[in-house]
């Protein structure tokens, strides 16, 4: 008697948008929702040559380019492209165009529902002319998710998406990195009896004073480890030798930030907050997972973060920097509340990393309780 097979009908999911790489939180969920056997997810990112797909192991299907503008020819041809999947998902500014699609064109094509994600923590860039575009844009879209309760206050305000449309759902976070080595980072190598702070250069300049003073209060073991262009290293190794600090501060041009070896760092500095209208920042969806304590500015940020970060997330001020400084000094003294900081953020990544209530969302959506056991 021959064996039964079981086939499973796949849902086809269109990904479509931000680069998962340069946003974590956009790729963290992708993986969490690729691989399964109830699901098939396709990307199509921003750019023409990107190799967002490949790098992830997914089908890239064919698609006009996001490049930015598009007129109704080219709108149209996007939902054309649409038509076949069971969900298509857009993220971010990237993913606009592609939701407008949907709006204006989903109705007559009879295209599947289409998610679209927010990505910004604070306010809106542009004026009434966006703000209608956008209006238009998502005026049929059927779900957006805001990350934060403030940005989907924003959103209804300026956008007239509200009601069940409108949902939150905290960015899903990724799995455990693998410790990196002591050499990970080109350049640099960390020494056994040696603590690192990370951050961007770009984030102290141009006032580095605040927190550069500090460093002489710190034992000798720390070492500040800053990234950027050589421009901006160069600057702050300059700054490091007029305070005769020079000796704390190590630099690298090879990676974007320190996040991108975070298991490395002893500390992680975010002096820079979240800009009007732009996405979230990359330092606390690669932190979190590697269990390193951050002070970051701006307080926005307190809502993807665990509430013992609390006392280390700063409002913005003239005295933010400076309010910056005295963490550091505190956490680098006290080892026992740097590791129970590090803890707090592993678990809850932890928590965030099987994007169950996305699922939950997507399956109502699409009426397929699979996506959701």
């Amino acid at each position: 008697m021959a064996k039964k097979i079981t086939v499973y009908r796949k849902l086809r999911i269109l990904h479509l948008g931000l680069d998962p790489v340069a946003a974590p939180w956009s790729g963290d969920l992708i993986r969490a929702l690729s691989g399964g056997k109830f699901q098939f997810i396709e990307h199509h990112g921003p750019n023409a040559d990107d190799d967002i797909a490949s790098r992830l192991q997914l089908y890239r299907p064919e698609f006009p380019v996001l490049d930015g503008g598009a007129g109704p020819a080219k709108l149209n041809r996007m939902a054309r492209q649409m038509r076949g999947y069971d969900l298509i998902v857009t993220h971010g500014e990237a993913g606009f165009a592609a939701a407008m699609a949907h709006s204006l064109f989903g109705e007559a094509l009879k295209l599947s529902p289409l998610i679209h994600y927010h990505h910004g923590l604070k306010g809106f860039a542009g004026g009434a002319v966006k703000r209608f575009k956008r209006k238009l844009g998502f005026s049929r879209t059927q779900a957006m998710v805001a990350p934060t309760p403030a940005a989907a206050n924003e959103i209804a305000a300026n956008w007239d998406v509200g009601g069940k449309r409108l949902r939150i759902a905290l960015p899903v976070f990724g799995r455990e990195p693998k410790a990196p080595r002591s050499d990970a980072i080109p350049g640099l190598v960390k020494r056994k009896d040696e603590a690192w702070i990370g951050v961007r250069a770009s984030g102290l300049l141009p006032d580095a004073d605040p927190l550069l003073r500090r460093l002489r209060d710190l034992g000798d073991e720390w070492r500040l480890v800053a990234f950027g262009s050589k421009e901006d290293t160069v600057r702050l190794t300059s700054l490091c030798a007029e305070m005769e600090v020079a000796d704390r501060l190590l630099t690298s041009q090879r990676l974007s930030g320190p996040e991108d070896r975070a298991g490395l760092f002893d500390l992680l500095l975010a002096p820079k907050p979240p800009a009007k209208g732009g996405d979230m920042p990359r330092e606390p969806f690669l932190a979190a997972p590697a269990g390193v304590p951050l002070i970051a500015a701006g307080s926005e940020l307190g809502a993807i973060l665990p509430p013992e970060q609390g006392d280390y997330v700063i409002g913005a001020g003239s005295g933010q920097l400076a309010a910056m400084a005295e963490a550091m000094v505190t956490l680098a003294r006290d080892e026992v509340k740097r590791k129970g900081l590090g803890k707090a953020m592993a678990g809850f990544a932890a928590s965030h990393r099987d994007a169950a209530d996305h699922r939950a969302l997507m399956a109502e959506l699409t009426g397929d309780g699979r996506l959701y056991p």
